[in-house]
């Protein structure tokens, strides 16, 4: 049996292994809180509308057996982003969602964005928006000891292969829940337009699990700003990301009946 014979049979055990036959576990992550704000424009406070979308989701999933939810906060509180990182790991979530609200210099920006981490270069614009979502870090022993030191462990061929598989896997997994987001998206002819970058967010860079970080419009569009403050259209947010989980769970849930065969 040659080295790439053992990796895919890797590969196909770890697909199988990842893929959840029963309720998928939905770690919820709304961005920001307490001192921490996030962007404000006008009445508009990302930390507290990325809040209530959430919990307007936590409230789908919780009536649908398919589903487990966990917050990573419930009240407007701050939570450093490597803590928020660790609570999903701890929790052994399959699902990784951060939520947030985006501004620009350029009141005319608009559109919802969904961002996963992947090795192609981002573009300026995503650099700099992760950038500043990770500006709180920066400076943080948190991140040091969270990130091991400059101890790095050795590990053998076997554990490098493993590991790699793992990541490719999680990256794929990663697109395929911001394409089946930006679908269902794409389906309302009302809803503003989506898109799928990617760029280094520390919280979807450092979770082991599929993840993806939601940019749920721009604060700084006047329009988008007052659509995001209206209650109605927070729950459509909530019901549409609702909508994409369902319909990965469901992919997930063939393609391992699929690999069973």
């Amino acid at each position: 049996m040659n080295f790439l014979t053992i990796k895919h049979l890797m590969l196909a055990a770890l697909i199988v292994l990842s893929r959840p036959a029963f309720a998928l576990h939905i770690m919820l992550d709304p961005g920001h809180g307490g001192i921490d704000t996030g962007a404000v424009h006008g009445q508009a406070r990302e930390a507290e509308l990325v809040l209530k979308v959430a919990q307007k989701l936590k409230t789908l999933l919780e009536k649908d057996a398919n589903f487990k939810v966990t917050l990573t906060r419930q009240l407007d509180k701050n939570i450093s982003l490597p803590h928020r990182v660790k609570m999903a790991e701890d929790a052994k979530a399959d699902i990784f969602v951060s939520l947030h609200a985006n501004a620009a210099l350029d009141s005319r920006a608009k559109g919802v964005e969904f961002f996963f981490q992947n090795n192609l270069p981002p573009d300026e614009d995503a650099l700099y928006l992760a950038s500043q979502e990770n500006q709180a870090l920066l400076n943080s022993k948190e991140l040091h000891k969270i990130s091991g030191g400059d101890n790095l462990s050795k590990k053998g061929d076997v554990a490098a292969i493993i590991e790699d598989l793992h990541r490719q896997n999680r990256l794929q997994s990663s697109l395929r829940l911001s394409k089946t987001l930006t679908s269902v998206w794409s389906t309302d002819a009302t809803a503003p337009q989506a898109t799928i970058k990617q760029a280094p967010f520390y919280v979807i860079s450092k979770t082991s699990m599929p993840s993806v970080l939601i940019e749920i419009g721009f604060l700084t569009n006047p329009r988008e700003a007052k659509r995001l403050l209206n209650t109605e259209y927070q729950s459509d947010l909530a019901q549409k990301i609702y909508t994409a989980l369902i319909s990965y769970k469901e992919k997930m849930d063939n393609h391992t009946a699929k690999t069973l065969d």
